[in-house]
C-alpha cells in the first residue's frame, strides 16, 4: 500500500529528503512513463543528437593529441568545431529547449495535481499544464538570463572599484561575492517552482520567492546543499564507466601515437556509454525536482501557514457534513 503523502506541509531537511526518496521510490515509474508519453519524439531527438554530439566531440581526438614526435602540436592546429559537430550541437541545443521546460513541468505539475486521500494524480490536469507553462518556462529563463548578465555587469564594475584599493578591497570582493552568488543561486533556482506551483506572472514570480527566501535563505540552502551531494555522489556511480573508459583510451592514445595520425572517426562505445549516463542524469533529476517541490512548499507553509488552514477547513467541512 503506497505512503500517502501530505504534500503541503512544512518538513524539515532531514524529512524533505526522506519523503523525496519516498516520493521517488513510489511514483517515479509513473513520471517517466508520463514524461516519455509526452515527449517520445522529443526524447528520441534529444538522446540521437547527444550521441552524435560525443561522438563528433571525440572523434575530434585526433586533432586534439596530434604529435610532431613527441611534442604536442599547437593550440592553433586544434579542430574540434567541425561543421558535423556545430550542426549535431545545434540539434542538441534545440531538443533541449524543448523538453527541458516540459520534463522540469511534468513532474511539478504531478506533484502539483497529486492527492494525498486518493493516492493519485489528475493526469489530465499535469498535460494541460505542461502545455500552459511551456512558454512561460522559456521566458521565465530568458527573464533571468537576463538579469545574470545585469547582475554580473554590476559585480563587474563594483569589483573594479573595489580591486583598486589593494588586498583590502581584494577581502571585501571575496567577502561578498561568495554570499551573493549563494544567494543568485538558491534564489533563481527557487522562482522556477514559485512561478509553476501558484499559477502567477514573472515578475510576481520574483517578488514571492524573495519574501519566502526570508529568515529561510540557510534552510534552502542546506537542503539544495545535501540533495546536490547526494545526487553527485550517485551520479558519479553512472558516470564510472564512460570516465573509465575515455582514460583508458587517452592512456592508450598516449602511448602510441603512430594511431593518433591515423583518421579517428569516433567511438561508438563512448558515446553509447555517454547517452546511458545521460539517461541516468535525467532520471536522478526527478528525485532533485522532487525534494525542491517539497521545500517550496514547506517555504510556503512557513510564511503563510496555508496547509494548516486547509486542515482546519476540512476538518470543518467534516463536522458539517456528519451533523446534516
Amino acid at each position: 500500500m503506497k505512503k500517502i503523502f501530505e504534500i503541503k506541509r512544512q518538513r524539515s531537511i532531514d524529512e524533505i529528503v526522506e519523503d523525496a526518496f519516498k516520493f521517488f521510490k513510489q511514483h517515479a515509474k509513473s513520471i517517466i512513463k508520463l514524461i516519455w508519453e509526452q515527449n517520445r519524439f522529443i526524447i528520441a531527438g534529444l538522446l540521437l543528437s547527444y550521441f552524435f554530439y560525443v561522438y563528433y566531440y571525440f572523434g575530434s581526438l585526433n586533432n586534439i593529441l596530434k604529435f610532431n614526435g613527441r611534442q604536442y602540436e599547437s593550440t592553433s592546429e586544434i579542430d574540434i568545431f567541425t561543421p558535423g559537430f556545430a550542426l549535431v550541437a545545434m540539434f542538441l541545443f534545440i531538443f533541449s529547449i524543448i523538453f527541458l521546460p516540459r520534463f522540469f513541468s511534468t513532474i511539478t505539475g504531478y506533484i502539483k495535481y497529486y492527492r494525498s486521500d486518493n493516492q493519485d494524480t489528475d493526469i489530465d490536469k499535469v498535460k494541460n499544464f505542461v502545455q500552459q507553462k511551456f512558454w512561460g518556462l522559456i521566458g521565465l529563463t530568458i527573464v533571468l538570463f537576463l538579469l545574470i548578465i545585469l547582475l554580473g555587469v554590476i559585480s563587474f564594475i563594483i569589483g573594479g572599484l573595489l580591486s583598486a584599493a589593494g588586498s583590502a578591497g581584494a577581502f571585501l570582493i571575496i567577502a561578498l561575492a561568495l554570499p551573493a552568488l549563494a544567494y543568485a543561486i538558491i534564489y533563481f533556482t527557487m522562482v522556477y517552482y514559485v512561478y509553476v506551483f501558484e499559477d502567477i506572472d514573472v515578475s510576481t514570480a520574483l517578488s514571492k520567492t524573495k519574501d519566502y527566501l526570508k529568515h529561510r535563505f540557510w534552510f534552502s540552502f542546506g537542503v539544495m546543499l545535501v540533495m546536490s551531494i547526494i545526487i553527485g555522489l550517485i551520479g558519479m556511480v553512472f558516470n564510472a564507466p564512460v570516465s573509465i573508459y575515455i582514460m583508458v583510451k587517452m592512456l592508450m592514445l598516449a602511448k602510441e601515437p603512430d594511431t593518433i595520425s591515423q583518421s579517428y572517426s569516433g567511438d561508438l562505445f563512448i558515446a553509447l556509454l555517454s547517452v546511458i549516463s545521460y539517461v541516468a542524469q535525467l532520471i536522478l533529476r526527478i528525485l532533485f525536482i522532487i525534494a525542491l517541490s517539497f521545500l517550496y512548499y514547506s517555504l510556503k507553509e512557513y510564511h503563510t501557514g496555508e496547509g494548516l488552514q486547509d486542515k482546519i477547513d476540512q476538518i470543518g467541512s467534516e463536522y458539517e457534513n456528519r451533523d446534516n
